[in-house]
């Protein structure tokens, strides 16, 4: 992701105004259409929190700050796994626009990035340049990354050419933008049993530790990662905590109740917008029609929250129904995201939320 566009998200638009009851009863068909549209743009870009992403952003806020404020010693990183569309991205990236807010601040100018000045030599002489202040970045591996690749997805994503890979160093350019936190998705994108692989690898391990000397923070991300051999390198494991996100469930009261919470803030969201809506609309009517429909993934539980309420404003109902959710098309999940419960054999997770586990990192190098 481009740094300019990571900086125009982290200032998102307010909701739209909310509705009575009688205003919702009295309004016009095409007054209906207008307001849904408003509610659907508005929810293409909003993020429905939650208790389990909530303690994740404060384990890795406390894992930022203490980097930062940590005068020696290597840094430690994080590592998100779990299956395809359980939120990690989505996660990760509420991460990084409130940690760009927190450089930038919170009046910070959408449309315009900020700079900041700092010294460089050229030509043998020192001058002052004036960059863009990127406090946060924001990669996605691509398949089958490279040293090279992985180098051009930094300076592209600077807004520069990516020929300047080639007469720059990747670490110069992110100490004169300011970057305090990097983020590199995709991590299973890297294939190890290739020998571009294993130098990709060994070149981010360099850059995480370069950064470390800075207080900079790393985090990577990527989908099932507990099969994946890049959690076998024990120089990774070694500085790494390890988070699992998995998907909603019912399989234990604990995790029936996070669910019903989820669903319960995310009603709380929606009802401002669904006058004729009852306090229990999602959590005490819906939550095992939608937990079916979903799986518990994320993006498929965003995706249908959003339909099945814009659907409601569109008909005129103002409430979602169980005819609403059955509406909207599942998503096709793969068998083995389904049925796969393979762990590491490793120390026992510690517990953030009944959908997530963290492992510390593994001082001693055990596999």
């Amino acid at each position: 992701m481009k740094a300019a566009l990571l900086h125009r998200q982290a200032y998102t638009p307010p909701p739209p105004d909310p509705v009575t009851s009688p205003e919702a009863r009295a309004m016009s068909l095409p007054a209906r259409a207008r307001y849904a549209r408003d509610v659907r743009r508005w929810l293409n870009g909003h993020y429905f929190d939650s208790e389990r992403d909530r303690n994740i952003r404060d384990f890795l806020g406390r894992l930022i700050e203490d980097n930062a404020e940590t005068l020696t010693g290597t840094r430690e990183v994080a590592i998100i796994g779990g299956p395809n569309v359980a939120g990690k991205s989505t996660l990760l990236y509420q991460v990084a626009m409130a940690v760009h807010r927190t450089h930038i601040g919170l009046d910070g100018d959408p449309a315009e990035m900020a700079r900041r000045t700092t010294t460089r030599r050229i030509a043998g002489h020192d001058q002052s340049v004036h960059p863009t202040h990127a406090p946060v970045l924001f990669l996605s591996l691509e398949a089958a990354t490279t040293v090279g690749k992985f180098n051009e997805l930094i300076v592209e994503a600077l807004d520069y050419d990516k020929a300047v890979a080639k007469k720059v160093s990747a670490l110069d350019l992110l100490l004169q933008h300011g970057v305090r936190l990097l983020i590199i998705d995709d991590l299973h994108q890297l294939i190890l049993t290739e020998k571009l692989g294993r130098q990709a690898l060994d070149h981010l391990k360099a850059v995480v530790t370069a950064l470390g000397e800075y207080g900079i923070t790393v985090i990577f991300a990527g989908a099932n990662l507990h099969t994946h051999p890049v959690m076998d390198d024990p120089q990774v494991t070694g500085r790494a905590y390890e988070l699992t996100m998995n998907p909603y469930h019912a399989d234990t009261q604990d995790a029936v109740r996070a669910w019903q919470r989820f669903l319960k803030e995310s009603g709380d969201l929606l009802i401002p917008h669904l006058p004729l809506a009852g306090p229990g609309m999602l959590h005490n009517d819906l939550p095992g029609l939608i937990l079916a429909r979903t799986g518990g993934r994320m993006q498929a539980m965003v995706n249908l929250l959003r339909r099945a309420t814009v659907a409601a404003i569109e008909d005129g109902t103002w409430t979602v129904t169980e005819d609403h959710v059955r509406a909207v098309p599942t998503a096709k999940l793969t068998a083995d995201e389904v049925t796969n419960k393979t762990a590491r054999t490793r120390q026992a997770p510690r517990a953030l939320h009944p959908a997530v586990t963290v492992r510390p990192p593994l001082k001693d190098g055990a596999g």
